[in-house]
């Protein structure tokens, strides 16, 4: 249950690898210390050995050999003797391998002796109880000997090093020498302890270390984890206030971004379903009316009361209007359902807009006139040609254009303006009507939406006319926009992009 937080995890994982590295740094430079402590021991054995070595060769007198061979063993704290070629101990001097003596009579004469002046000593015990055979043989044939072991004698593992004394060129005698190796050990466990205390300090440090980052971890972490759940149950409000340019801060700018992304999506999902329910009505309404009026003059048909009243072609031609309106209704559904799923391909060829105005103009100049407006084209020549669908752009004229003539009381005017730039052609469409309000201006490009609530259904569109325009305007990769104050009128311009061969 303890390492269930990230701070255990964490605490335990800092505290391992201190211990495993601390630990295998201090076996293996304990390993390597020791090798070399023991190494330079030998190699200090062997070089002191040969010093004295060459000083007794050359010294006359017994004591004084007897002397250095005191002043080497205190040094050492070893046992130092010199043996015969008969593998018997001329001198031995013991400061710390467990005996101590001095072994020596008064010198004879030396040519008496037929030897150096350092072996006319009375022999003492025999070296090979004491000694390894093969040790004493390889020096007394003139090589160094230096070996780590456990000697029997002195019951305790030892440094042996033998050195061989020549004299006239020939071996005389042997020098050995015995160092204990119990005071080497006891500086071993002094750096071994040393390695043990730095340890111990390493687990503390990484202890404090643990609970600073992990501390430094967790919070953010757990902050994170208030918002995920906020997040879950729907509240997408809440933010993480961490400012860090790390992991930690990638994530919670990450988490951040996230619950804004799902905030603006819920709230185009509740926008996309309000819709949903407006639009079905807004058909519902559209298509319940032109049903009802169609019902109702085919029930007076078949009564009998349009016969009795001369009016059954009356009747049968409103009957008509209604269902051709419903045809449009339906189609322009479709077509806006088609331009939003991205289902309707526009062809990219060159369309010269000039033609299509005129004939715009031309098809509601009787509609207009017949209202008492005023429509009138301009700047229709030498536009440069866009890239397009000719019939989809007609469509998007004919829809403003009879939006304004919809909506332009009798005595005004209607302009369509067009404009030539260097990478794009203006139209505008401009009318002297009653003008949209402003709070209403966003609103006119969503289906149905009809700004003039109390107008007669006579002659009304399907109210999808701008959404359309809209769709086939960003299909040919242009942009509409509209201008308006009540009183004053209103502009639609959108600009199409020239035509790039």
């Amino acid at each position: 249950m303890i390492f269930r937080s990230i701070r255990s995890k964490l605490w335990v994982a800092m505290l391992a690898l201190v211990v495993i590295v601390l630990g295998l740094t201090a076996v293996i430079q304990v390993a390597a210390v020791k090798k070399i402590y023991y190494r330079q021991q030998e190699a200090r054995l062997l070089q002191e050995g040969e010093k004295l070595g060459e000083a007794i060769v050359s010294e006359r007198d017994p004591l004084l050999v007897a002397r250095q061979l005191l002043l080497l063993a205190r040094l050492m704290n070893a046992s130092v003797m010199i043996v015969d070629r008969q593998g018997r101990i001329l001198y031995w001097q013991d400061a710390g391998a467990g005996r101590r003596g001095m072994m020596h009579q008064r010198r004879e004469a030396p040519e008496a002796q037929g030897g150096p002046p350092w072996s006319a000593g009375v022999p003492g015990p025999d070296a090979l109880a004491l000694l390894d055979r093969r040790q004493v043989e390889r020096v007394f044939r003139g090589e160094k000997v230096v070996a780590r072991e456990y000697n029997p004698y002195f019951a305790k593992e030892v440094i042996t090093a033998g050195v061989p004394l020549k004299s006239n060129g020939e071996v005389a005698g042997a020098l050995f020498i015995h160092a204990p190796v119990a005071p080497l050990v006891a500086n071993l466990k002094a750096l071994q302890q040393a390695g043990l205390y730095a340890l111990l300090a390493g687990a503390l440090a990484a202890t404090a270390l643990a609970l600073f980052v992990s501390r430094r971890l967790a919070g953010p972490l757990i902050q994170m984890n208030q918002v995920a759940r906020a997040m879950a149950a729907g509240d997408f409000r809440r933010r993480i206030d961490l400012r860090a340019s790390d992991e930690l801060g990638m994530l919670a700018e990450s988490l951040n971004t996230l619950s804004e992304k799902l905030q603006e999506k819920i709230a185009a999902l509740e926008r996309a379903d309000r819709n949903r329910r407006e639009f079905v009505a807004n058909v519902s309404h559209e298509l319940r009316t032109p049903l009802t009026i169609i019902q109702g003059y085919a029930e007076a048909i078949q009564d009998g009361l349009a016969r009795e009243a001369g009016r059954e072609e009356e009747y049968l031609r409103n009957i008509l209007e209604e269902t051709a309106r419903l045809r449009r209704l339906v189609d322009d559904l479709l077509d806006l359902r088609q331009m939003e799923a991205g289902q309707v391909r526009i062809k990219k060829e060159p369309v010269d807009l000039g033609p299509i105005i005129r004939r715009v103009t031309d098809r509601f100049a009787p509609v207009a006139q017949e209202k008492g407006v005023a429509l009138a084209r301009s700047g229709e020549e030498n536009l440069l040609p866009v890239s397009g669908d000719a019939d989809r752009l007609e469509q998007v004229l004919i829809n403003l254009v009879d939006n304004a003539v919809r909506y332009t009381p009798a005595g005004g005017k209607i302009t369509i303006a067009a404009q030539g730039e260097p990478d794009c052609v203006r139209v505008t469409v401009r009318d002297t009507g009653p003008g949209i309000p402003e709070n209403e201006l966003p609103l006119i490009w969503e289906r149905f939406y009809k700004a003039d609530k109390a107008r007669q259904r006579a002659g009304a569109g399907s109210g999808l006319g701008l959404a359309i325009a809209r769709q086939i305007v960003a299909l040919h990769g242009g942009a509409i926009e509209v201008q308006s104050r009540p009183g004053e009128g209103t502009s639609f311009t959108f600009t199409l992009p020239v035509h790039v061969s």
